[in-house]
């Protein structure tokens, strides 16, 4: 079996938190080295993992012998970085999004191409429990077609970090919306025809939106309607799947975490029969409110072994050459809509 030669760029939040312990913990990666310009972290990272840090990629590059590189750096650096990987010969694990901008993001897929390199971008959310489980929910076929899907990340954050500013990409379009809006095209299973978006700078100290609405109608007529807003007092449902049958909708915190699905529906042909009556008097002058709907409800529950493993996924296609978990048509289509939510937006 090929262990992959990987490094890590980049030591903040996600690549500290979660990259980093995902590849100590799968046997199909040798973690060789970690790049980072805060010498303080290199030197955690050094202690904790055993590597040799450097502040300079183009250095590390020059030095390592690399099968992977797993770029965790702020999204305005992605595209240059990327490309001198792709110049070295290393295929790159991207983090999302993609770049500040489809440009770039298209300059890097590009790039990958012209070098024949692979590249694959860190969309997690199309990997969670709830998306898993919520898939299999709706292919039972119990809640009819699906007409409407609704997903909210709610909570009050006085956001003062670099992805509250918009220079350097920040902003929660481009933060949690790559992420929901691939969770939901994952989860449609279909592309987008329209998009509507709007957003607000309510508790954020930066100059980026904190606060967006988005509303994406589907080649099929399937709406999505996603809520990001972290100025509420009030916590909004995580999930709510509406099909003709019945509903799905989440018992869990909003952000990733789901503990269960109540699924509420029933079954067509348990349902009493009525006539239409087009008539402009009302029989016993009553609205036709009380027809009893023979309701069933279900508790699904979502476990943490629900999840895909990414880093499996990651390994699949950069060593087996099978099919991209994420492929990279799919996520410059993301780019595009949060391009076009940004123009709508402002």
């Amino acid at each position: 079996m090929k262990t992959l030669r990987t490094a890590v760029v980049g030591l903040g939040r996600i690549g500290w938190q979660v990259h980093l312990p995902e590849i100590r913990k799968n046997d199909k990666y040798d973690l060789r080295a970690v790049v980072d310009v805060n010498e303080e972290r290199l030197r955690e990272a050094e202690q904790e993992y055993k590597v040799k840090g450097y502040t300079d990629l183009a250095a590390m590059l020059e030095a390592e012998e690399l099968d992977l590189i797993v770029i965790a750096s702020p999204t305005h650096l992605h595209r240059a970085q990327c490309e001198i990987c792709f110049e070295h010969g290393v295929d790159v694990f991207l983090d999302k999004p993609m770049a500040p901008t489809l440009e770039d993001s298209i300059k890097i897929a590009e790039a990958a191409k012209k070098h024949g390199r692979k590249i694959m971008v860190y969309q997690p959310h199309r990997a969670v429990p709830a998306v898993t489980v919520l898939r299999r929910i709706i292919d039972e076929g119990k809640i009819g077609p699906v007409y409407m899907m609704k997903r909210a990340q709610s909570s009050y954050i006085r956001r003062h970090d670099w992805q509250s500013l918009r220079k350097f990409g920040g902003g929660m379009i481009n933060n949690y919306g790559a992420h929901f809006i691939d969770q939901m095209i994952y989860l449609a299973r279909e592309d987008v025809e329209d998009i509507f978006c709007v957003s607000h700078h309510i508790a954020t100290l930066g100059d980026a939106e904190d606060v967006v609405k988005a509303v994406l109608k589907m080649k099929s007529g399937i709406t999505i309607d996603i809520d990001i807003n972290n100025a509420t007092a009030h916590m909004i449902t995580p999930w709510m799947v509406f099909g003709k049958y019945g509903t799905i909708v989440a018992d869990g915190d909003s952000y990733s975490q789901t503990d269960n699905f109540i699924v509420k529906y029933y079954d067509p042909a348990d349902m009493p029969e009525v006539t239409l009556d087009e008539s402009l008097s009302a029989e016993g002058r009553r609205y036709n409110n009380d027809v009893p709907v023979p309701w069933k409800t279900e508790i699904v529950p979502v476990k943490p072994e629900d999840a895909v493993i990414f880093y499996d996924k990651c390994y699949e296609y950069f060593v087996l050459d099978k099919e991209p978990f994420v492929p990279v048509e799919e996520t410059l289509r993301v780019m595009e809509l949060l391009e076009e939510a940004h123009r709508k937006a402002d």
